[in-house]
């Protein structure tokens, strides 16, 4: 029987050096364990998330598109709270657009975030003041709110500066036909405005009107700068309305009759004793401030009136402490004088103003500066466009004329003479040649 013992380690008919010898169990382990050392970096990197600061395109077209929705919106809204709070959404969107690209991020990417962030930022301020002035404003009733439209809101004051008059406590106060507002020489602790109705202003011991004043409209010379004066602590206190107008009217009163001296028109002294007398039957106009009285006595009119009256220190210390509001009180204040006018006194008036008219103009020529005084004094007592081309009428001048400052008739002598010499001078040139 054949040994077989030298072939129970190979396979059979296969000499044992050229056989394979088969993998051990260990070796294959090692094996694999290489294997999977190489590859799992690849497949880390491959799996490996990214951080939440950087999104993947199709991230970013959503922060796009959130961000032009929000544009969208804001361009849409009438509202102007919803306006600011859309506009910052969209702000934010492209601010986040441009950070949460893959980094490191570029030069561009940094200034696009940075000026989103910006406006951004500016759209959010003013939605907060916005929103604070609205939860912490007076809410306004319905007739408030037509005073505030009708007779503040064109001169520039803000519905907040109104809020603040409002908090001064002031209160509505109905008058019956006839009744008296106000009594001449009574110290002034009021500011009061005509909110529906009319008051006749009259001056006693002459019972002459004085002025009649409509809705709309103050009682008395408002004096926003003498109140700001006093509240920044100013120790000359500026020229109050009813100076600078005193002043204004003395030297028209003193032009005119200078005027009519030199023209030989009338007598020196006629206009100014005219003048004189007139201020004495109709009063002054009654300065609002600590100190004064009233120049008039106040009756509500035929129909009776409705005021809003304020306390006059904390009306004027409200006033003073805003100087916009300072500014748009004096409009209210020209406004208000504007809107009164003489009705018992009219002829006083009237006749005043004709006589300084007829002084003025009686040499033929009007300036400027005495042009813009007059139309000052017919403002400040009531006398219309068509009283003044009445009596511009019946003195023998035109408007045209008085606008261009010389009377053509007055005049025409002087463009004829010198017309003449004209000629003269080129007949004589003629001849000489």
């Amino acid at each position: 029987m054949r040994d077989c013992s030298h072939m129970s380690r190979g396979f059979v008919g296969v000499p044992m050096h050229l056989q394979v010898t088969p993998p051990q169990k260990g070796a294959i382990t090692f094996a694999r364990s290489m294997t999977t050392k190489v590859s799992q970096p690849k497949l880390d990197v491959a799996h490996e998330k990214q951080p939440w600061h950087v999104f993947n395109p199709s991230g970013l077209a959503a922060v796009s598109t959130v961000g032009n929705l929000l544009a969208l919106a804001a361009a849409a809204s009438q509202d102007h709270i919803q306006l600011r709070m859309f506009a910052a959404g969209a702000s934010s969107m492209v601010a986040a657009f441009n950070f949460l690209m893959p980094k490191p991020l570029k030069k561009h990417q940094w200034t696009a975030g940075g000026w989103g962030t910006a406006f951004a930022l500016l759209h959010l301020a003013n939605l907060a003041r916005l929103m604070y002035e609205q939860s912490h404003g007076v809410q306004l009733t319905d007739e408030e709110e037509d005073i505030y439209e009708h007779g503040f809101l064109r001169f520039g004051v803000t519905p907040r500066q109104f809020s603040m008059l409002l908090r001064q406590n002031p209160q509505f106060i109905d008058f019956k036909p006839g009744e008296v507002i106000v009594i001449q020489g009574k110290p002034v602790d009021r500011v009061m405005y005509v909110v529906h109705g009319t008051c006749i202003a009259k001056h006693y011991p002459s019972m002459t009107s004085a002025f009649e004043a409509h809705q709309d409209a103050f009682l008395g010379e408002l004096e926003p700068k003498s109140w700001r004066a006093v509240y920044v602590g100013v120790n000359d206190s500026p020229k109050t309305t009813e100076q600078m107008d005193q002043e204004e009217e003395t030297w028209l009163i003193e032009n005119a009759s200078s005027v009519a001296k030199r023209a030989r028109c009338r007598k020196n002294d006629d206009i100014r004793t005219m003048l004189s007398e007139e201020k004495a039957r109709m009063g002054r106009r009654t300065q609002l401030m600590i100190g004064s009285a009233w120049e008039n006595q106040i009756t509500a009119g035929p129909e009776g009136c409705r005021i809003l009256a304020w306390p006059l220190g904390s009306f004027a210390y409200a006033v003073g402490s805003d100087e916009k509001l300072c500014g748009a009180m004096e409009k209210i204040d020209e406004m208000s004088t504007a809107a009164k006018f003489v009705s018992g006194a009219s002829n006083v008036a009237v006749d005043g103003y004709r006589d300084i008219l007829e002084g003025t103009l009686c040499d033929g020529v009007v300036h400027a500066k005495e042009r813009h005084a007059l139309s000052r004094y017919r403002t400040r007592h009531g006398i219309n466009d068509a009283t003044h081309t009445r009596i511009l009428t019946e003195i023998g001048w035109t408007n045209d004329e008085f606008i261009q400052g010389v009377q053509a008739h007055r005049w025409g002598w002087l463009r004829q003479v010198g017309l003449g010499f004209l000629c003269v001078r080129l007949l004589t040139q003629q001849c000489s040649k």
